[in-house]
């Protein structure tokens, strides 16, 4: 028998099979029993490269991993802020001080002009909360919400490699970063110079939700539900019909001298139309991001929760605002954003 002629390196090459010679006692005991003596006397050698686990993985396993308490951070703060958005709503020294911006601004109410003239000398607490009120932003700012959702989306499509993701994580990336997009050129086409301001705080806030509802829509996996998909069309919807809202408010701004009541053909009986398809939007997301076994997409039902509480509690403002400027008879059987109902 010729002598064994493979090398060292050999037998470290991958996937490499080397069977030592059988002795001559077990090659007779092998016609009986094959197994049994390759089992006692064979010498079996099997060599793997060093990366076989990366071999192994698929490619849509590759993007980084999130943190498993993110989906929870995240309706934490929604909702935390949708609470503490509804307790300034309701004590008035904050109301008037955090919530009122642009042509809703007021004076303070005559109860806390009338407590200025009793104490000469606001308390510490009344001083802190109006310096607080001081900060303030331009109006224009709000352009600032619309580029950093974009930024984030094109941020966050490069950090978990959508083009690997799942189908329905890709249709939510997409739809969020068209509502963006959009957002971005309506906020130059239809914002008109203006002197208006709105608090810092406020500012803070909006920032902070568009870097979370971006993170928040990778926080969870979606489900394989292809029926989900057949929401698209109404999230589409519910845009085009807020781009034509927009469109319309600025026309009524720039093509008449002063405010106008806005009455658009298709919304005739709501004040805030646009306010409405904006909670449409991310709640359809909510379905359309929903994972296997659920009926929504809990973290994006909180992102859709903050939204609606926000833009109501504006909605809420906004009507008193077109009632002090255009009359009760006018503007009181008028909903603000819900149809027939509120």
């Amino acid at each position: 028998m010729p002598p064994d002629t493979h090398g060292p390196s050999q037998t470290r090459a991958a996937s490499h099979l080397r069977l030592q010679p059988l002795p001559p006692l077990a090659r007779g005991c092998a016609k009986h029993s094959p197994p049994l003596c390759l089992s006692h006397h064979a010498a079996v050698t099997v060599a793997f490269p060093p990366n076989r686990h990366a071999l192994l993985t698929p490619p849509a396993a590759m993007a980084p991993p999130l943190p498993a308490l993110l989906p929870a951070l995240l309706r934490a703060f929604y909702l935390a802020a949708s609470l503490l958005i509804l307790v300034i709503q309701a004590v008035p020294a904050l109301r008037t001080r955090f919530l009122a911006y642009g042509p809703r601004a007021t004076t303070p109410p005559a109860q806390h002009k009338q407590e200025h003239r009793q104490h000469r000398q606001p308390s510490a607490l009344s001083r802190a909360l109006d310096y607080a009120a001081s900060l303030q932003v331009p109006h224009g700012f709000f352009s600032h919400f619309y580029v950093t959702s974009v930024a984030c989306s094109l941020l966050w499509a490069w950090q978990m490699h959508v083009w690997h993701a799942h189908r329905q994580q890709q249709v939510v990336w997409a739809l969020l970063l068209l509502q963006g997009l959009r957002r971005v050129l309506e906020s130059h086409v239809y914002t008109s110079a203006s002197k208006s301001t709105m608090s810092v705080a406020h500012w803070l806030l909006g920032l902070l939700f568009y870097v979370t509802i971006n993170a928040a829509i990778w926080a969870e996996t979606p489900g394989t539900a292809s029926a989900n998909a057949l929401l698209v069309p109404a999230v589409m919807t519910a845009q085009m019909l807020q781009h034509s809202y927009h469109a319309y408010l600025y026309r009524l701004r720039t093509e008449s001298k002063g405010y106008q009541l806005p009455s658009h053909p298709m919304f005739p009986n709501l004040l805030c139309p646009h306010y409405t398809c904006e909670v449409v939007v991310y709640a359809l997301l909510s379905l359309i991001a929903a994972p296997d076994g659920s009926l929504v997409n809990w973290t994006l039902v909180c992102g859709a929760i903050f939204v609606a509480t926000n833009l109501g509690v504006t909605a809420v403002g906004t009507k008193e605002w077109y009632m002090a400027k255009f009359g009760a008879d006018k503007v009181g059987s008028r909903k603000r954003m819900v149809p027939a109902m509120w």
